[in-house]
């Protein structure tokens, strides 16, 4: 008759490892948060450059350069023009960004943005969240 092994097998050990890897990622997917990406599709800066008219309504995530700000509005609300990288151009877009007062943020000329946009009628991007790159 054959002697059954007791205590801890390979097979085991082995299986205790996938469980506990199975509920780390688990816990990370539930638990991580969900800011760390801003709502919208990529933005084309070589499609808004050729048609502007045909991204009004969309919502997109844009990211560049603030090149200088042009308005300060009597609600509160900043005008910019910030620099867009094109893909495959070696000269980037300048594109206008309406930040309103309620997004309180320290905008300096110079610094790298990205920014979660509301293309509205006028073809002008309206900001709607935004963080630093």
């Amino acid at each position: 008759m054959a002697r059954r092994r007791s205590g801890l097998q390979p097979l085991h050990l082995a299986g205790a490892i996938a469980f506990l890897a199975v509920a780390a990622g688990g816990y990370w997917f539930m638990t991580r948060d969900k800011k760390d990406r801003l709502a919208g599709n990529p933005f084309s800066a070589s499609e808004y450059e050729k048609n502007a008219n045909g991204m009004r309504g969309g919502t997109y995530v844009v990211t560049g350069t603030i090149e200088r700000q042009l308005r300060y509005g009597p609600d509160g609300s900043r005008l910019f023009s910030m620099e867009v990288k094109q893909e495959g151009a070696g000269k980037p877009l300048p594109v206008p960004v309406v930040v309103p007062s309620n997004i309180n943020a320290d905008i300096q000329v110079g610094q790298e943005f990205e920014m979660s946009v509301l293309v509205d009628q006028k073809g002008v991007l309206q900001a709607k969240d935004l963080r630093k790159s």
